[in-house]
């Protein structure tokens, strides 16, 4: 049996691109406090991942492209004001078929978005916390066996005529379908969105729906219409969530199911009575 020697690695602005350079499966790479610029790693591939450990350092934030096995973790990603009052740009990107992508612990705010996957297999995006989005928290996009759990929105911004959502997935028809997703015990909580499976039809193209999504034990408490939508998700469980509006909603929030085949049960929707009847099983 070979053994991985695995290394803890210390790193700085200004020696992190050569920390990364050489770091070998397994190894983890602390951050020392301070404030670094965009960090990309790209065509890079770990098994098993490295860690990257933020904690107590600012970043302005982090670009994985075509690269597999990142394990980010903890620190505080803050975007920039571009216009008006509005937030832009995105926090933490992975895409161009990455695999193995996980982001925890992570403050983000004032950004367009905080985290964007895009053709990604495999990851976690766990235990973050997003306050004033301009747009979307979480954007999740033909991509594959992701968990997202524990993450908060909060004290959301909309830019003019936007809709962000805490959690937001979609598929597109050039690609096979998002798939095999947890979404579990996230809170979306202000003027936003809840979690929101959009699908379209454009010029008599379906996007494709979803396959095999979990969605529960979540609470939304928002301002907008949209708490919970799933439309065309097959093979798919809505359970055990809780949607309700703030005082100052504009809209009711609503639980809406439409197409596919979904299991519903346990949800609990006062502002409208979609409630749904309890679970029978664990």
């Amino acid at each position: 049996m070979i053994l991985l020697a695995l290394a803890l690695l210390a790193a700085t602005p200004t020696t992190l691109s050569g920390v990364l350079a050489a770091a070998k499966p397994g190894d983890v790479i602390k951050l020392v406090p301070g404030n670094y610029p965009l960090i990309t790693i790209k065509a890079r591939s770990w098994a098993p991942a490295i860690t990257i450990d933020a904690s107590g350092s600012n970043v302005v934030g982090v670009a994985i492209v075509g690269s597999t096995g990142v394990s980010w973790v903890g620190g505080d990603m803050a975007g920039t004001v571009v216009a008006a009052g509005v937030a832009g740009g995105y926090g933490f990107t992975a895409n161009a078929s990455s695999a193995n992508i996980s982001v925890s612990g992570v403050h983000f705010s004032d950004f367009r978005t905080g985290v964007g996957y895009n053709l990604v297999n495999g990851g976690k995006i766990a235990g973050n916390w997003f306050t004033r989005m301009s747009a979307d928290g979480i954007d999740v996009a033909l991509a594959r066996n992701i968990v997202i759990d524990r993450n908060a929105c909060t004290e959301f911004k909309p830019g003019p005529a936007a809709h962000p959502d805490c959690i937001q997935l979609w598929s597109r028809p050039n690609v096979a379908p998002v798939a095999d997703i947890t979404i579990t015990n996230n809170s979306a909580v202000g003027e936003m969105q809840g979690i929101s499976l959009f699908n379209h039809v454009r010029d008599g193209v379906d996007d494709g729906g979803f396959d095999r999504v979990t969605i529960r034990g979540n609470t939304v408490l928002n301002t907008f219409g949209n708490g919970l939508a799933v439309y065309d998700c097959r093979g798919c469980t809505v359970r055990d969530n809780d949607v309700n509006s703030l005082p100052n909603y504009w809209h009711r929030a609503q639980l809406i199911v439409k197409g596919g085949s979904v299991m519903q049960c346990g949800n609990r929707v006062p502002m409208t009575g979609q409630g749904t009847p309890a679970c029978t099983s664990s």
